[in-house]
């Protein structure tokens, strides 16, 4: 699989979080790996999600599939 190196000039926090959000995305990854959820995905019998909390913050982050981006949920309330 992918390595996850530290960034030049990145906290160690920062770093922390980024593996652990990719850590969530290769966990998606992995269980479309199995033939039984891959089929009942793609027939839409069930659909994959990815969430992050951010316990420093209180924050929890949804990772949209299409952008392999978080988006805090809090932010994304108030723009409904």
């Amino acid at each position: 699989g992918e390595q996850v190196e530290r960034r030049d000039h990145e906290t160690m926090q920062d770093f922390t979080v980024r593996i652990e959000k990719a850590a969530v995305f290769r966990s998606l990854e992995n269980l479309m790996t199995f033939p039984f959820v891959r089929t009942h995905a793609e027939r839409g019998n069930i659909s994959l999600h990815g969430a992050y909390f951010g316990v420093a913050e209180g924050s929890l982050f949804v990772l949209d599939q299409a952008t392999k981006e978080f988006r805090s949920v809090r932010q994304m309330q108030a723009s409904l």
